[in-house]
């Protein structure tokens, strides 16, 4: 089974050297191809990419989203098996790719999501949420269901249903909403890549604000109301106390204090602009 790699590339001149080295050190019988689908990238990107035997193509950026991004790469790949991989999710070792579709190649997943783990101390926020949802064992509380950023599936899932090319975020949450009653998927927590992004009050308004406008797109076009119980308001509450503690909880364990001091900010900011997100009705 061939397997094509696609890899949403904007900017990216820190990481995707490294990501590319990591791939081609991989230990794998599957012939493999590499697909970059970059959106106007200015920096040194597109350069140091094409030092490697990959194909590229280019995205106008007034088109973008990450569901397009992805059909995009996938309608010019020809594997029987798809890879997804951000820019900057670096595979910790030459077993990542084996491990990823170990499953699929031997019949019991149509998909696989690898485990995700952060740079210590980059975004200590972010480390919260990554250490809760990729898991080193296949535990299933609190785990996330599936990620684009390291996951793999036969091509045959995508022929059936593309990614949704208008959602601004969670287009992978969406996919796995519209295939998981026909196709298996597998947690894969030894196929693990390193995946952090550096923290700035900026990014988390952004991605809360993002987010928001995504869950609103899904209830609003599926009739998926991920948040459950969390849509009242006592379930609101809940889930406010509950993010809140467990951060806290991380922190202090983890001696983040001068993030700990800056948690009910960053955590206030977060909400409201998730909340404008969310009632911004696609605006």
């Amino acid at each position: 089974m061939n397997i094509s790699i696609i890899i949403r590339t904007k900017d990216e001149e820190n990481c995707i050297g490294h990501v590319l080295a990591q791939i081609y050190s991989q230990e794998t019988e599957n012939p493999c191809e590499i697909i970059i689908a970059d959106s106007g990238s200015s920096d040194r990107t597109l350069d140091i990419a094409r030092k490697y035997d990959i194909r590229i193509f280019n995205i106008p950026e007034s088109k973008f989203s990450y569901g397009y991004s992805l059909n995009y790469g996938i309608q010019h790949s020809s594997g029987d098996i798809i890879c997804c991989l951000s820019a900057h999710s670096i595979p910790c070792n030459n077993k990542w790719l084996s491990e990823l579709v170990k499953p699929i190649r031997e019949g019991r997943a149509h998909a696989t999501y690898g485990r995700q783990i952060p740079s210590r101390g980059i975004n200590p926020f972010e480390e919260v949420f990554l250490q809760k949802h990729f898991p080193d064992s296949q535990r299933r509380e609190g785990r996330i269901t599936f990620s684009n950023a390291n996951c793999a599936f036969i091509r045959k899932m995508w022929d059936d249903v593309k990614f949704d090319e208008h959602i601004p975020s969670w287009e992978d949450y969406l996919w796995y909403q519209l295939t998981k009653d026909r196709f298996i998927f597998q947690y894969a927590q030894k196929a693990c890549v390193i995946h952090s992004h550096p923290f700035s009050i900026n990014h988390v308004a952004k991605i809360a604000y993002r987010d928001g406008k995504a869950f609103r797109y899904m209830k609003d076009y599926y009739n998926f109301n991920i948040l459950g119980n969390a849509s009242s308001m006592i379930g609101k509450f809940r889930y406010i106390i509950k993010d809140v503690s467990s951060h806290t909880s991380f922190l202090l364990k983890e001696g983040y204090l001068g993030s700990f001091l800056v948690l009910p900010f960053v955590k206030v900011y977060s909400y409201l602009n998730y909340w404008r997100g969310y009632r911004s009705n696609g605006n």
